[in-house]
């Protein structure tokens, strides 16, 4: 869900300052078109901390110790399958997102829209 948040967002808003030194938010295209213009020290920096709070969590998988909610067993496994089903939800919207972002950037305009998110016109009024 974040990863379609991510899409979306910033066809609206950016975030002021630089992403790296030299790099502003505001100069980073959207989509796909990031990837190259994001230089690869950045990219092994985000993998790098990705993997070290992975790594550092192991021992805690799936476990937050934030406030956790005591639920009888058969709410708990309504709630599981719930998460899992809107998971996948989840997925395929960031897939189509991303396939449609793929073809406008190999065959720009093939669907006579200049935008992205082509489903919520109202983010260019």
């Amino acid at each position: 869900m974040l990863a379609v948040l991510g899409y979306i967002v910033p066809e609206f808003y950016r975030f002021p300052g630089e992403l790296y030194p030299g790099l502003k938010f505001a100069d980073i295209p959207n989509g796909i078109a990031a990837v190259n213009v994001i230089p690869g020290a950045f990219w092994m920096t985000l993998f790098f901390a990705i993997g070290m709070v992975d790594y550092l969590n192991s021992d805690r998988l799936g476990y937050l110790e934030i406030a956790p909610i005591p639920l009888d067993d058969e709410t708990m496994a309504q709630r599981r399958v719930n998460e899992i089903s809107n998971g996948r939800l989840a997925m395929l919207a960031f897939f189509e997102l991303l396939r449609h972002d793929w073809q406008n950037l190999v065959v720009p305009g093939f669907d006579g829209f200049d935008r992205m998110i082509t489903g919520l016109p109202f983010l260019y009024q």
